[in-house]
């Protein structure tokens, strides 16, 4: 049941692309339309991808600082 709301909202989500595409550029072939429309989310997804990575590891190396600071302060008491 959940699946099927993701690729409801995913096929939303492409049509509404394509509509976009199709009102703004003049291309008419629906090929062309997917392809432009794949293009897009792949790309936003590799973007997303790097993010998170970069995020994690910036987390990974505040919680390696935290770390050395703790590990530091009680090793003095």
């Amino acid at each position: 049941m959940e699946e099927e709301e993701i690729i409801r909202r995913a096929a939303k989500l492409i049509n509404d692309r394509i509509k976009e595409y199709q009102e703004n550029y003049a291309v008419r072939d629906k090929q062309d339309l997917l392809s432009m429309c794949v293009l897009h989310y792949a790309t936003s997804s590799l973007k997303a991808d790097k993010k998170v990575t970069t995020e994690d590891t910036e987390v990974a190396e505040k919680v390696y600082q935290l770390d050395h600071l703790l590990n530091d302060f009680f090793s003095k008491q």
